[in-house]
């Protein structure tokens, strides 16, 4: 079975064919990795009560386990702007709108950080140099492949690259809705709460940025090309400012219309 999709945008024709990859690290109780943000291990443990517990290894009659993780520690997790502001603006009514549709146009870019004194940045070139597909194609995401290290592993205390001065302020000029990458922030991990990067791209002009989200903790693997693509987003349905998430991605030809 192939599937294949056509897709009508911004007066071009975007065709793609299955399968998909899957953009997805998942929350993990058994490795307890990845983790972030100084939280432990994400866990998973059978419910109990006095004449009954909820593992079949243990002589239960199924497999009834309490899950304990937070989103924006333990896998890919897309959020909206309810995480830096007071907003109620939860990421499950997005997915249940135009706002975040499950298909849209989506640019791949390859995004290496740069040393900058004792930090790593995503540098503004990365975005700069496909200014000419943004403006063409208007595609309603970008992907960043940020790292070519294991994304499965503790970044906590590891000070991990975060975006440049600049880049989530171009991205919003070429009107790019959703920004995904393999980091577990667009921020720096200690930036005493300015989240710049952050309010750059939920907020343009003091005003919100209606429907933008933010996803982090991608895998992105170094054998996809650049270029574009068709996105397809699967989000968990919670009513949060963030949720765990599955990124679906399909390289695309694109042709004008006509």
């Amino acid at each position: 079975m192939t599937l294949r999709i056509e897709l009508d945008h911004h007066g071009h024709t975007w065709h793609a064919q299955g399968p998909a990859t899957d953009l997805s690290v998942p929350v993990n109780p058994h490795t307890g990795l990845p983790r972030a943000w100084y939280r432990g291990p994400a866990t998973a443990s059978p419910v109990r009560s006095e004449n009954w517990v909820g593992s079949i290894a243990e002589g239960g009659s199924v497999n009834f386990r309490d899950l304990t993780f937070n989103p924006h520690a333990h896998g890919t997790h897309t959020e909206t702007r309810e995480h830096v502001s007071d907003e109620f603006q939860p990421i499950d009514a997005l997915a249940r709108s135009e706002q975040l549709p499950f298909l849209m146009p989506a640019l791949l870019l390859e995004a290496q950080p740069e040393s900058a004194d004792q930090d790593w940045v995503v540098p503004t070139s990365a975005v700069e140099n496909a200014s000419e597909l943004l403006t063409q194609k208007a595609p309603r995401a970008v992907v960043l492949r940020c790292t070519t290290s294991d994304v499965q592993r503790d970044w906590s205390n590891a000070n991990p690259p975060y975006l440049a001065d600049g880049f989530a302020e171009i991205l919003v000029r070429h009107g790019v809705q959703h920004l995904l990458l393999d980091l577990p922030s667009v921020d720096r991990e200690v930036d005493n709460g300015v989240l710049r990067a952050h309010n750059a791209f939920f907020f343009s002009g003091g005003k919100p940025r209606v429907g933008a989200t933010i996803s982090e903790l991608l895998c992105v693997p170094q054998g996809l090309s650049e270029g574009l693509g068709l996105l397809a987003m699967q989000v968990a349905p919670f009513i949060n400012d963030a949720a765990p998430s599955r990124p679906l991605w399909f390289p695309a030809s694109v042709m004008p219309n006509g």
